[in-house]
């Protein structure tokens, strides 16, 4: 009779138990990473900088209207034009081709994931002016926990929605991956420009390590790979760490390549690259065996290329624009053999 009391207390403790356990969880979810030792505190450090910043007063969208490169309707409608859809696709080839030689293997993502990704990614998945929600037409009630956001498939979210609860072997570390791809951000901006917009065709990069020695080793390697991407093109540029107080919260160090535009008289962030530790891979479950033992991978993560960004500042050089040699595309197509013209004597399938 007294041990039917006590399981029948036991019962009734635990839905309050449950409640007070999940209302624990959502607050240690907002606990920021901690910082990289090499993330400085107060201001941004500068690493590297290449020539000097433009001193002409131009307006991208201004010169991309008169050039008819850039139909521009707004942050979230807008459309590359000439040899500004050239510039796109070239630019991102230079920069899949440079990825490439560095082994980095190509990936294609999805453009939608779901609520438990973003907010295993350190955002707000309930916030729609961090992502994209789709919601569902109907009058039925929806779990805003498991709704479907657009990311695009160039983005952080793409990557994890592949590698969430997932077991690797140590031996495949490191991953390192590259994407291109969209990428959809929504934008509070009041400012209309290339430089704000929510849709950007993005070049986004994903590596794992084993160690927090590959990791370092692996931002060391991107961090030179930009800067010799970046001074081939020709344009003024810096590489700087930035300070603690500007990272979101999954970072622990971050790698901005910034370019100076002067329609705002300052420097826009047009790539970086981001190290977040295990912050991420123990929210979402990404681990890897290794002696029997189950561990998280380290995640080091960016966009290495932010095409309207680099656009608009491209745009607002001292020198007219023109579209430069690492941008035309018939550098990174294959030339291939003209087709041969079959006698009347071949079938057609023996040409295949």
């Amino acid at each position: 009779m007294q041990s039917d009391l006590i399981k029948e207390n036991i019962k009734k403790l635990k839905v309050p138990l449950w409640s007070a356990e999940e209302a624990v969880m959502v607050e240690a979810l907002k606990i920021p990473n901690s910082l990289h030792f090499r993330t400085p505190d107060g201001e941004n450090k500068i690493l590297y900088t290449h020539l000097s910043k433009p001193l002409q007063n131009k307006n991208h969208l201004n010169i991309g209207k008169k050039m008819n490169i850039v139909d521009f309707k707004g942050n979230e409608n807008y459309y590359l034009l000439g040899k500004g859809a050239v510039f796109e696709l070239g630019a991102k080839f230079y920069f899949s081709k440079i990825l490439k030689d560095k082994k980095f293997v190509q990936f294609s993502n999805p453009d939608f994931v779901k609520s438990l990704i973003v907010e295993g990614s350190g955002k707000d998945h309930t916030d729609p002016d961090v992502s994209f929600i789709l919601h569902h037409t109907d009058d039925s009630k929806v779990n805003i926990d498991s709704r479907l956001h657009l990311t695009g498939g160039g983005s952080l979210c793409s990557f994890l929605a592949y590698h969430a609860k997932n077991v690797l072997y140590a031996k495949v570390l490191p991953l390192k991956y590259f994407t291109m791809g969209r990428q959809y951000t929504p934008s509070s901006s009041e400012q209309h420009s290339l430089l704000h917009t929510s849709q950007a065709s993005v070049v986004e990069i994903f590596g794992a390590t084993k160690t927090e020695d590959d990791q370092d080793k692996l931002l060391e390697e991107l961090t030179e790979t930009l800067k010799i991407a970046y001074t081939k093109l020709g344009y003024h540029f810096r590489l700087s760490l930035v300070s603690a107080d500007k990272l979101c919260m999954w970072e622990s160090l971050r790698l901005s390549v910034e370019m100076f535009s002067t329609s705002l008289q300052d420097y826009v962030e047009v790539g970086n690259v981001s190290v977040s530790g295990d912050f991420i891979s123990k929210r979402l479950m990404f681990t890897f065996v290794e002696n029997k033992e189950s561990k998280f991978p380290l995640l080091v993560s960016g966009t290495v290329l932010n095409v309207p960004k680099l656009l608009a500042c491209a745009l607002e050089q001292d020198a007219p624009f023109t579209v430069p040699d690492f941008a035309k595309i018939e550098r990174y197509l294959y030339t291939e053999m003209p087709a041969r013209i079959p006698s009347k004597w071949e079938k057609p399938s023996s040409l295949f």
